[in-house]
């Protein structure tokens, strides 16, 4: 082999490295906004339960206990037992009806919180009308942190979350600042705000409130509950006619699930009636001389952290999108296979007479 064929061949084997190291540049670069996209979509919306707090009931998929359908009849106890229950059961008003009804009874239920920030002069003294006002309301303190001086040991690191935040976590307390979260009855909460923005206690800097209506929520939960004890106290009839083991077996067993149910019930309607009989405020005080909080570490350990967890979150980020990509790139692979074969067929071109003979 001559020089000219060896500059040829290493000018061939540069190429296809180069070309195949642009195919890896093109194929990450593609994978990212893929990713990206694929990330933002399946992440959940907000998690968790809605603001109201609502939980399944007890039937919400066949309405056996809230709807009142027919129990199940245990082999051999007392035929007429299902039956009579199944009357009594499609006498029984629908599930939506009763919770109208019942809306009209006990009226809007709605579960207020407020935010009130002010400007003070004195954090203690402060601090202390807040506290007043809130139990001269009738109302308790849920947390408190009040800041005077810096911390020598560099410990604290405020209270998690807040009035409305779902645990969310809150912002370190400075020095000379305070925030504190009170409960108050829900019908004296207008007054308190208006305590709390008085001249007396300083100036307010900002002021808002919200209320969320639980009323359909709440008289729903309300009409689930008689429906549950009633199916409780039929299964509990069935169990004293039993005369088999496994006719007491699947009764324990389904009562033990009503009972479930009801109580689950039960819990809802009470968090639904803290809920809405008190209102959560919190309150941020600060003054003039307010400090803000130390600043994160900055140091070398906790750069080589954040890098590694970027690193991390950029490794999940492209492998998600060439998990996205893996299908068209499969297809475009086989395609290239078809097309390289078709030119290298067309390339050789139709065998001579003489290479036939051959």
């Amino acid at each position: 082999m001559n020089a000219i064929s060896r500059l040829r061949l290493t000018d061939s084997r540069h190429g296809r490295v180069l070309l195949v190291i642009g195919a890896v540049l093109l194929l990450v670069a593609l994978s990212v906004p893929f990713g990206l996209s694929a990330l933002r979509s399946g992440s959940p919306a907000d998690g968790g339960y809605p603001a109201s707090g609502w939980l399944p009931g007890p039937s919400s998929g066949s309405g056996s206990e809230a709807g009142g359908a027919a129990e199940p009849a245990a082999p051999g106890v007392g035929a007429s037992e299902p039956d009579s229950a199944a009357k009594d059961d499609g006498a029984a008003p629908s599930a939506g009806q009763p919770g109208r009804d019942m809306a009209a009874v006990v009226g809007p239920k709605l579960a207020r919180t407020a935010w009130l920030g002010v400007k003070v002069t004195n954090i203690s003294k402060a601090s202390g009308q807040v506290r007043a006002i809130a139990v001269a309301a009738g109302g308790q303190i849920l947390s408190e942190s009040i800041v005077t001086a810096s911390d020598p040991t560099g410990s604290y690191g405020g209270p998690k979350g807040g009035a409305g935040s779902q645990d969310a976590p809150a912002p370190p307390v400075g020095v000379n600042e305070a925030r504190l979260t009170l409960s108050v009855p829900a019908d004296k909460l207008d007054p308190v705000l208006a305590d709390l923005s008085s001249a007396n206690l300083g100036t307010v800097s900002y002021r808002s409130s919200q209320s969320v209506d639980v009323t359909s929520t709440y008289t729903d939960t309300q009409a689930r509950i008689d429906p549950a004890k009633d199916s409780i106290a039929r299964v509990r009839a069935l169990m004293v006619k039993a005369t088999t083991l496994d006719q007491i077996v699947l009764l324990e067993s389904e009562l033990s699930r009503r009972q479930a149910d009801l109580d689950s019930l039960q819990q809802q309607l009470a968090e639904l009636d803290r809920r809405t009989t008190t209102a959560e405020v919190s309150v941020s005080l600060w003054t003039d001389e307010t400090a803000s909080p130390q600043p994160e570490d900055n140091g070398f350990l906790a750069g080589l952290e954040r890098a590694w967890e970027s690193l991390l979150s950029s490794l999940m980020v492209v492998l998600t999108g060439l998990a996205v990509l893996l299908p068209w790139l499969l297809i475009a692979l086989v395609v290239a296979w078809f097309v390289r074969r078709w030119l290298r067929r067309r390339s050789r071109g139709p065998a001579t007479p003489a290479a036939a003979a051959d």
